[in-house]
C-alpha cells in the first residue's frame, strides 16, 4: 500500500526527466516507509539498488560486485569498498538513465566515515557525466557542517514526513471513529505498528497484547530503535523519557535527570539528526537564536513507548500489568492525546489553510512567551491574524476556551485583524 507521498514521488520524476546527471537526499527517521517508498519509484525502471548492510567491507562490496555484473550481464573490475566501487562505476557509461539507490547509508558510514566525501568527490570528477540518477537514503540528517554543504549541493533533499491522520482508515478500515485519536496518540501513522491493530479487539487489550506484553513484537521497539544510530543508550533514553512527560525545555530536562544544560546539547542535537525529536521556537522567533526552545517527539509510537513502557519495563517483565494499565486509563488523556490532538489540528490547517482560515497564511505555527503563556496555533498574512485553540473537550465545554484564547492572545502584539478559532473533538 502506498499513501500520501504523491508529493515526494513527483519531485524524483520530475527529476529523472531532466538531462542531466543528478545526486538526491531522501531523509527519514527508521520506519517510517522510505524503502517502501524508493521501492515505489523505481518499479519498473532501470535501477540498481544497494541496501548497506552491518557488516565489513570485504564481504558487503563482494556481494555488491556479484549483483552489479549479474545487472550489468557482464565482467565487471573487481571492488572491495565505496572508493573501489565508484572508481569502477566511473567507467561505466548507461544508455538509458540508471537510477542508483544508495540505501541505509549510515550503515556504510560506521565502516568507512569517509564515504559522503568520497562519493562527491567522485561526482564532481566523473559521476555527474554519467546518464545517472543517484538517490542516497538515510536516517541520519546530520548536522556537521562538511555533510550540509553536501546535502546543499544536491538537486533534491526529501524529507519524509509522518503519513497524514486519515492513512489510518486506510490501514484500519474497520475502525470506529471514536477511537482513531486513541490509536493515533499510540500508533501514530506508521504501518508497521498499524497493522498490529485488531479491530475485534477494544483499545486497551490491543495495547496490553501489542506493546506491554514482554512477548509482544513492540515490546522493546523504544530502546531497540535508538541502538541502531547510537551509543550511550542510557542518556539518550532518559532524555526522551523526560521530553515523554513534558519536560520540553532543555533547563527542565537538565535538573529532570540531574545534569547540567551544556552537557545535554550535543545529545539533544544527536536525537534532532536522528530525526527523533525536534527543536521548536515561537512563530515569530529564529530558531538559531530563540531561547525558548522546546523539543517535542517526532513520533508518536516512540513517545508512548518512553511515557509508559520505559518507567515500567521492570515490572512488565514480570506480567504485572494491571498497575500500569490504570495509570495509563487515568493518565493517557491528558498527557498523550490532548497533545496529539493539537498536533493533528495543526497538520490538518496547514495542509488545506483555505478550508480552514479563508487565506493562505504567510507564516503558521505555535506560539509562547517567558510568562509560558502558550497559543496553539497562529496563522497570519498581511492583513489577518488568526489565534486557534484545539481542545480535546466536549463542545459545551468550548465558550470559556473562545474567552481564554481572547485574552492570551494580548500577550502577541500585532496590528492585523484578529479572528478566532476553537477546535473541538465534537468538531473534528
Amino acid at each position: 500500500m502506498f499513501l500520501n507521498r504523491e508529493d515526494e514521488l513527483s519531485i524524483l520524476i520530475n527529476d529523472f526527466s531532466t538531462p542531466n546527471s543528478s545526486f538526491n537526499f531522501i531523509f527519514g527517521r527508521r520506519k517510517i516507509g522510505k524503502t517502501t517508498f524508493i521501492n515505489n519509484y523505481i518499479k519498473n525502471k532501470n535501477s540498481f539498488y544497494i541496501s548497506f548492510l552491518e557488516m565489513i567491507n570485504l564481504i558487503a562490496f563482494e556481494n555488491i560486485h556479484k549483483d552489479f555484473e549479474n545487472f550489468c550481464d557482464k565482467q565487471i573490475d573487481k571492488f572491495v569498498d565505496f572508493e573501489s566501487f565508484l572508481k569502477v562505476l566511473s567507467k561505466e557509461r548507461f544508455d538509458e538513465k540508471l537510477i542508483l539507490i544508495l540505501d541505509d547509508f549510515p550503515n556504510l558510514l560506521k565502516v568507512d566515515k569517509n564515504a559522503l566525501n568520497l562519493f562527491y568527490k567522485y561526482w564532481n570528477k566523473e559521476l555527474s557525466n554519467l546518464n545517472i540518477q543517484v538517490i542516497i537514503l538515510s536516517s541520519i540528517c546530520s548536522s556537521n557542517k562538511d555533510d550540509e554543504y553536501i546535502y546543499k549541493k544536491s538537486s533534491h533533499i526529501i524529507k519524509l514526513d509522518n503519513l497524514a491522520y486519515s492513512s489510518i482508515k486506510e490501514f484500519i478500515p474497520e475502525v470506529k471513529k471514536e477511537d482513531l485519536m486513541h490509536i493515533f496518540s499510540v500508533y501514530g501513522t506508521n504501518p508497521i505498528y498499524l497493522k498490529q491493530y485488531d479491530t475485534k479487539k477494544d483499545f486497551i487489550t490491543n495495547i496490553k497484547e501489542n506493546l506491554l506484553n514482554p512477548k509482544g513484537t513492540f515490546f522493546n521497539e523504544g530502546i531497540d530503535f535508538l541502538k541502531k544510530d547510537l551509543n550511550e543508550i542510557a542518556t539518550y533514553s532518559s532524555i526522551l523519557y523526560a521530553i515523554s512527560l513534558g519536560k520540553n525545555k532543555i533547563g527542565d530536562i537538565a535538573n529532570f535527570l540531574n545534569l547540567k544544560s551544556t552537557y545535554l546539547t550535543r545529545y539533544l542535537q544527536k536525537l534532532i539528526d536522528i530525526m527523533i525529536i525536534k527543536k521548536y521556537v515561537p512563530i515569530n522567533e529564529d530558531i538559531k537564536r530563540s531561547k525558548f526552545g522546546r523539543y517535542e517527539i517526532e513520533d508518536n509510537f516512540i513517545r508512548f513507548w518512553f511515557c509508559y513502557i520505559y518507567p515500567n519495563y521492570s515490572s512488565l517483565q514480570k506480567f504485572d500489568t494491571n498497575k500500569v494499565i490504570s495509570y495509563i486509563k487515568k493518565d493517557f488523556t491528558k498527557r498523550v492525546v490532548r497533545n496529539s490532538y493539537k498536533v493533528h489540528i495543526l497538520n490538518l490547517v496547514k495542509k488545506d489553510p483555505y478550508k480552514y482560515l479563508g487565506f493562505i497564511p504567510s507564516k503558521i505555527g505555535c506560539w509562547w512567551n517567558n510568562k509560558d503563556t502558550l497559543i496553539d496555533i497562529i496563522a497570519y498574512d498581511s492583513k489577518n491574524i488568526i489565534f486557534i485553540d484545539s481542545k480535546w473537550k466536549d463542545e459545551d465545554k468550548l465558550e470559556e476556551s473562545y474567552f481564554e484564547l481572547k485574552s492570551k492572545s494580548l500577550d502577541f502584539k500585532t496590528t492585523l485583524n484578529k479572528k478566532y478559532i476553537i477546535f473541538s473533538k465534537a468538531t473534528s
